[in-house]
C-alpha cells in the first residue's frame, strides 16, 4: 500500500513511500498507515504547487507527528534535489531519524524518481553503499533513480547532463 517500501531489502529506518490522497480522509488514512508500520517521522519533497491540492499537509503532519519531525524539501518533478537541500537538509534529518532509531518515510507525489534518488543518496551517505550498489538496492524495492535522466528529454534537457549532476550529488554524500 502507497508503495510503502525500505529504501533497500536490509534497510530498518528509512522508508519510501507514495503522497497521500487529497481528501482529509484519504490523507487520515495515510497518516494511520504509517503510524500502524511504526513510522515516527515524515521527510515530504512536494512542492508547494503540489501541497496546494491539499487542506494544510503540512500542519496535519507537525500536528500528528511533532514539529521536529518533519522536513519539507520541495523538489519539482522529475528533477534532482540539489546538493545543499541533501546535504544540509534531508540528510541530517535522516541520520538524526538514525542515530535516534525513528523510522522515517521519504515520499514524493508518487513515491518512485524523486524518493528514489533520495533514497539512494541515504544509503550513500547513511550505509555507505557505493552509487552503483545504492541505485541497484533502490531500484530492487521498485523505485527508479533514474527518473529525472529519463524525463530529461521530454523536459528539453540533457540526459548525460542529469546523469551527471546525479552522480555528483551522490558523490557529495560520501
Amino acid at each position: 500500500m502507497y508503495k510503502f517500501a525500505p529504501a533497500s531489502e536490509n534497510e530498518s529506518i528509512v522508508f519510501g513511500s507514495s503522497r497521500p490522497g487529497y481528501t482529509n480522509e484519504q490523507v487520515n488514512l495515510w497518516i494511520e498507515f504509517m503510524q500502524a508500520q511504526n513510522i515516527q517521522r515524515v521527510c515530504c519533497l512536494l512542492t508547494e504547487s503540489q501541497l496546494s491540492r491539499y487542506s494544510g499537509l503540512l500542519y496535519l503532519y507537525r500536528k500528528t507527528f511533532g514539529i521536529n519531525q518533519i522536513c519539507w524539501s520541495p523538489v519539482k518533478d522529475f528533477h534532482l534535489v540539489t546538493i545543499q537541500a541533501c546535504t544540509q537538509q534531508i540528510l541530517p534529518f535522516l541520520r538524526l531519524a538514525d542515530r535516534c532509531q525513528e523510522k522515517v518515510v521519504v515520499h514524493c507525489s508518487g513515491g518512485m524518481g524523486r524518493t528514489g534518488h533520495v533514497l539512494t543518496a541515504w544509503l550513500v551517505a547513511g550505509r555507505g553503499l557505493s552509487n552503483k550498489a545504492a541505485i541497484s538496492a533502490v531500484r530492487k524495492t521498485g523505485r527508479n533513480p533514474y527518473e529525472a535522466v529519463l524525463a530529461a528529454p521530454l523536459r528539453g534537457r540533457n540526459p548525460w547532463r542529469v546523469t551527471t549532476d546525479l552522480s555528483a550529488l551522490l558523490n557529495a554524500c560520501k
